[in-house]
């Protein structure tokens, strides 16, 4: 997704976009990493200018930073997500047939 459609759709202005992007690729990968993600555009004028075009991932992080709902709502998911997960059954290491019992386990 392009920095342009990323302010378009958070209201933010694009240079701004574009101050948090460059903080964020710098923090995440250093500045080498910059041009990696970096394009062009034509403005209204025809003149050429910088913009980001991130993937998926790096786009959810940035956006995420702009929300505390979105940011809320992640959280809140993770902790469902692990809430749901099954403890490990208890198994006695000094028991050969209680550990026997946990390899053939099922899991």
């Amino acid at each position: 997704m392009s920095s342009r459609e990323i302010a378009e759709l958070t209201g933010k202005r694009h240079d701004h976009v574009m101050r948090d992007i460059r903080a964020m690729i710098v923090e995440l990968y250093g500045e080498d990493y910059l041009p990696k993600f970096g394009g062009v555009y034509r403005g209204g004028n025809g003149e050429v200018r910088p913009c980001f075009n991130l993937p998926k991932r790096e786009t959810l992080i940035l956006v995420s930073g702009y929300s505390v709902e979105l940011r809320a709502r992640i959280i809140d998911r993770w902790q469902e997500l692990e809430s749901q997960q099954r403890p490990a059954p208890a198994v006695d290491l000094d028991n050969p047939h209680s550990l026997r019992a946990a390899l053939l386990h099922d899991f």
